[in-house]
């Protein structure tokens, strides 16, 4: 079975799909949770249709690896792979995604690479 995913804009959607972006990011206690019928729990390894805000499927992915990250200390890895120019971006980009963490907040980076 291959699992589905949804992105919170088109546009990273095509970042995918142009290979300007490969990697994301979730909340600790959403890794593991198959939120509804778009957005299933994420394992290494297993290929994932991503969906548009329109519900339709534009390509699909590989989960090829997770690390556990602290919003202090932002590898280059997760930042360029998320498209930005640096970690400060990175971070100012994904405050309110996170809820305005604190330093010590940690979340899971995923990585991914386009299959189709």
């Amino acid at each position: 079975m291959i699992r589905r995913i949804q992105f919170v804009s088109d546009q990273l959607v095509n970042w995918i799909i142009t290979g300007k972006k490969i990697a994301s990011v979730v909340s600790l206690d959403k890794v593991n949770v198959d939120e509804n019928e778009y957005n299933h729990a994420l394992v290494v390894g297993e290929y994932y249709d991503v969906y548009d805000s329109k519900l339709m499927k534009r390509c699909t992915i590989r989960i090829t690896a997770m690390e556990l990250c602290i919003w202090s200390d932002i590898s280059e890895h997760l930042w360029r792979g998320e498209s930005n120019a640096n970690a400060d971006e990175f971070r100012k980009e994904h405050k309110n995604y996170f809820d305005n963490p604190s330093d010590d907040f940690e979340f899971i980076a995923y990585y991914f690479h386009l299959v189709e």
